[in-house]
């Protein structure tokens, strides 16, 4: 499916951030003020809302030291400082929807630009005589955010289901490749992702390849990479921040298709259809491990070899005739190519031609978890896009950058692409 290219005036998009940033100028305005002169403002605020409950004349006999004055004052700031923040979020809310951004996406950018905002907010205020910055603010000010953020998508919760019932057809999606950033993808379900992968194990030389977010931060710098896929067979949806990006942008993704989970279908359908399989990587007998358990659990699944090559053997010329050897005498229909990306993808590309097989996946951790030596994330977690915290939780020093850093990157790259998508 091709993308239609939006048709709406580009200017509309910059006009959409004006009330956003005068509002910002107001809060840090505000927030600019010494210490006394907001003191003044606020307590002129409450005195004048009291004024309006209990008349001047009661509020003017009312000591500026009196202890429940202050407390009210607290208050008043409070929530004044939590609507500056929910106005900032509603604002916020209609810049990111002009802009296309819908669904989960709209929340995200809602709270991560209004904390941004926040958290200059409260460092400038470090340097404002009088004024101090506080984990306090920051919190009312998240909020405030978050309040705004809720009531736009409880908005967009009612307009769907309004949608919803108002229609009477129901929309089809028309599947096949699409652009996606700067690359393309299958958008296919995970049924029609493994019955092209059984057709691709019949005859001639094909690769697959499993697009996430660690994969979509390397196609925006890898030139090698970028090549692979646009020459790959087919290209199948790993990672649930794209399925969030698509869907959010109103061009959703059919189903997430992982490697963990394709790996035991393929071996089924192999194990019903004749298909000879082979295991390329795994670590402390993860390949061999697997073999057994897929054979025990597949009768009559033809696991023809497997071979674990030792770390960083692309590197050494006799090591990798080694693993290319165990792959031509064992001559696979499928190949299971697991030994982490960037590293298996490329493997593959470089040495597809020296190898007998007829389809080659990419399947990275999959050989892991069906030795069962790694335990996937909770049901209810990959349902809620979570088994990547899942993993950080096992190796927090390993994944933390990669996680935290290089991949968040993806929302800004959402940002940049929301047309091509």
């Amino acid at each position: 499916m091709k993308n239609v290219p939006s048709k709406k005036n580009p200017v509309i998009d910059y006009i959409a951030w004006v009330p956003v940033v005068l509002w910002i100028v107001v809060i840090f305005t505000f927030s600019l003020q010494p210490g006394e002169g907001s003191e003044n403002t606020s307590l002129y605020v409450t005195k004048w809302i009291l004024a309006m409950i209990w008349g001047n004349e009661t509020v003017t006999q009312i000591p500026v030291t009196d202890i429940g004055l202050k407390r009210f004052d607290e208050i008043t700031r409070t929530f004044a400082h939590m609507n500056e923040y929910i106005v900032l979020g509603l604002l916020l809310g209609v810049m990111i929807t002009v802009n296309g951004f819908r669904e989960k996406l709209r929340v995200f950018y809602i709270c991560s630009m209004g904390g941004c905002v926040s958290l200059v907010d409260e460092f400038m205020q470090i340097f404002v005589p009088g004024r101090y910055s506080e984990i306090k603010d920051f919190a009312i000010d998240m909020a405030g955010v978050m309040t705004a953020a809720l009531i736009w998508q409880l908005c967009g919760d009612i307009k769907a289901k309004l949608s919803t019932k108002h229609s009477h057809t129901k929309e089809s999606v028309t599947h096949g490749r699409r652009k996606y950033m700067n690359f393309e993808l299958d958008d296919v379900s995970f049924d029609e992702a493994a019955d092209r992968i059984m057709e691709f194990a019949e005859e001639g030389k094909h690769y697959v390849v499993t697009p996430n977010a660690d994969h979509v931060m390397r196609l925006q710098k890898d030139e090698e990479f970028i090549k692979i896929y646009k020459e790959a067979d087919l290209v199948i949806t790993d990672g649930t921040p794209l399925l969030w990006i698509a869907e959010s942008l109103g061009h959703p993704i059919t189903e997430r298709v992982t490697g963990a989970d394709m790996f035991p279908e393929i071996c089924r359908r192999a194990a019903g259809n004749g298909k000879s399989v082979f295991i390329l990587g795994g670590t402390g007998g993860s390949a061999e491990s697997a073999s057994k358990k897929m054979q025990e659990k597949f009768r009559g699944l033809n696991i023809c070899g497997y071979y674990e090559p030792p770390m960083d053997f692309e590197g050494d010329a006799k090591e990798l005739k080694k693993a290319i050897r165990a792959v031509n005498m064992a001559k696979p229909d499928i190949i299971f190519v697991c030994l982490g990306m960037p590293k298996q993808e490329k493997f593959i590309y470089s040495n597809k031609d020296k190898m007998d097989f007829h389809v080659a996946l990419p399947f990275g951790a999959a050989v892991d978890f069906a030795a069962e030596k790694s335990h996937r994330a909770p049901v209810w977690m990959r349902k809620c896009g979570l088994e990547w915290f899942y993993r950080f939780l096992q190796e927090p020093g390993r994944l933390f950058h990669r996680y935290f850093i290089e991949d968040m990157q993806i929302f800004l790259l959402a940002w940049k692409y929301r047309k091509e998508i």
